[in-house]
């Protein structure tokens, strides 16, 4: 997709002298910062991965404004109607990090914001939206397969053991079916530039699904020991049970079978980015070898 040809057909830059750098990250769209007459914007390309997971733009882009309204997310400036690319609000801070879990107050907002996405949503308003992990594992596989990439040897048993799961998480109808972000890691909060607010941002994965998998997002991805997990627990849901624990490390596993399913569809997908160079066939591989010597995180 040619840049300039996009920003020339953005109503807001018409006529416009624009500046346009690519944003790290991003592995499944592309981002860039946009730079008009001394103001900052984010133009998200999108990619090919939601044609295969069932979760139209659209619906995104209705969802990131409903979040702008209730808690504090990007606002959508400019929407493509051919649903391609979307421009947002450029939000100035800094993108959390793992030295925001060593600190209690910043921890607990990290939580609570968490808990706002969960407690904010009807979901007889995005119950067009259905995204369980287990949806999101067999959407992934689902499209590897229709662009022939081969499974790995030894994923089938680890498919079982989230069968397994998803039967046991199927009995809690409290947490097992609310609205959740699906990607609630670190790289997708921002704090503005005075503290004061939390934005989250890529809200593409949202919809109904399960409370613990988002709640596994940070620990698994940050290494926490049993100890900062129970804590982690205790500060969502005000007190801790040793359930809690146990759901948690199944969630903790299905974040790791979400990485590698991603991967697989991912490495059969034509990318041409310009913001990131990653292997995601390997990267599908190194999580199949730790889930096989017995890990749930990385």
């Amino acid at each position: 997709m040619d840049m300039e040809t996009v920003i020339r057909g953005i109503p807001l830059f018409h006529d416009k002298d624009v500046s346009c750098e690519p944003l790290n990250g991003g592995l499944s769209n592309e981002t860039y910062k946009l730079t008009c007459e001394g103001k900052a914007y984010v133009l998200r390309v999108f990619g090919r991965q939601a044609d295969y997971l069932a979760l139209t733009r659209g619906s995104e882009i209705e969802l990131i404004r409903a979040f702008h309204r209730e808690i504090h997310s990007p606002a959508v400036l400019y929407a493509d109607p051919g649903e391609t690319f979307a421009v947002l609000e450029y939000i100035e801070g800094r993108m959390a990090n793992g030295d925001d879990l060593l600190d209690d107050e910043r921890s607990r907002r990290i939580v609570t914001r968490l808990k706002e996405i969960h407690q904010s949503v009807d979901i007889a308003a995005v119950s067009a939206r259905p995204c369980s992990p287990y949806q999101l594992v067999e959407r992934y596989l689902s499209g590897a397969d229709r662009l022939h990439v081969k499974r790995p040897h030894g994923l089938s048993p680890l498919l079982t053991k989230m069968e397994q799961i998803a039967y046991r998480r199927s009995f809690d109808k409290t947490h097992g079916q609310r609205f959740c972000h699906n990607d609630y890691y670190l790289f997708n909060l921002i704090w503005t530039l005075d503290g004061a607010d939390l934005v989250v941002v890529d809200w593409e994965l949202s919809g109904v699904g399960d409370v613990f998998f988002d709640l596994a997002s940070i620990p698994f991805t940050n290494r926490f020991t049993p100890e900062q997990e129970k804590q982690w627990l205790h500060a969502y849901f005000g007190y801790y049970e040793e359930e809690q624990y146990a759901i948690l490390q199944d969630m903790k596993y299905m974040n790791m079978l979400r990485e590698c399913a991603w991967g697989l569809l991912h490495s059969g997908m034509t990318h041409n980015q310009v913001n990131h160079d990653f292997n995601y066939y390997q990267h599908a591989e190194r999580v199949i070898e730790r889930l096989q010597q017995g890990y749930n995180a990385f």
